[in-house]
């Protein structure tokens, strides 16, 4: 009687070589995919600075902790981004009609929560957080800032860093990396939300072709 591993073109061979190249990928699935979300937090220890940059990407998450930073005397000017109007709105304001913009928004909650106007500073838009890096960079530059604290999401946080401090390292100036507090993320069990899951699987994504040198 043939034995199930018998012969070199057995099932039972192909089986085993298939169970030695799934082992390690079981093995990374069991132990490294649960803890990807942690993976992409890293923030800096929090210190006073001269400005604090708020990244784009959220409406009042990240404009929130800037406030919180601010109240609490840690910079004394808070920076954030213009949004990128879409096709439409270009349109829109091009036929002179004039619209609320989503910074407009922010500003006024910030003021309401005890931010003065002259304390907040607005950068134009982007599209990129390599974009955001280079307009950091000018104002650094343009205005001498030695330090500053960038605040973003949670799983931006680790790529975020890489990619400001690659772009400032020129101008010395200190980067303090921080997620906002309002942002409620389940990190530690990314998969159990879609949109945790989406914003954890994109991350993983450009951080893995920054790594490589294929995008910034």
């Amino acid at each position: 009687m043939t034995s199930f591993l018998s012969g070199p073109g057995s099932w039972g061979r192909k089986f085993v070589r298939l169970a030695i190249v799934l082992a390690p990928i079981l093995v990374f699935a069991v132990f490294a995919l649960p803890r990807l979300g942690s993976f992409l937090v890293f923030e800096d220890p929090l210190v006073k600075a001269d400005a604090i940059v708020v990244l784009s990407g959220s409406m009042y998450e990240r404009e929130l902790e800037a406030v919180d930073l601010y109240l609490a005397g840690m910079a004394p000017r808070i920076y954030l981004f213009r949004e990128i109007a879409d096709s439409g709105e270009r349109e829109l304001m091009r036929r002179g009609i004039k619209l609320g913009r989503a910074v407009d928004l922010q500003v006024e909650a910030m003021e309401k929560v005890g931010v003065p106007r002259a304390a907040i500073g607005i950068l134009d838009e982007v599209d990129s957080t390599a974009d955001e890096a280079q307009h950091v960079y000018d104002l650094v530059t343009g205005r001498h800032l030695s330090s500053l604290i960038v605040i973003t999401s949670k799983q931006h946080t680790r790529r975020a860093r890489l990619v400001m401090r690659r772009r400032l390292a020129p101008t010395g100036a200190t980067v303090i990396v921080r997620a906002s507090r309002y942002d409620r993320s389940d990190v530690e069990h990314w998969w159990r939300d879609r949109g945790t899951a989406r914003f954890t699987l994109f991350e993983l994504q450009r951080l893995f072709f920054y790594w490589i040198g294929a995008a910034d």
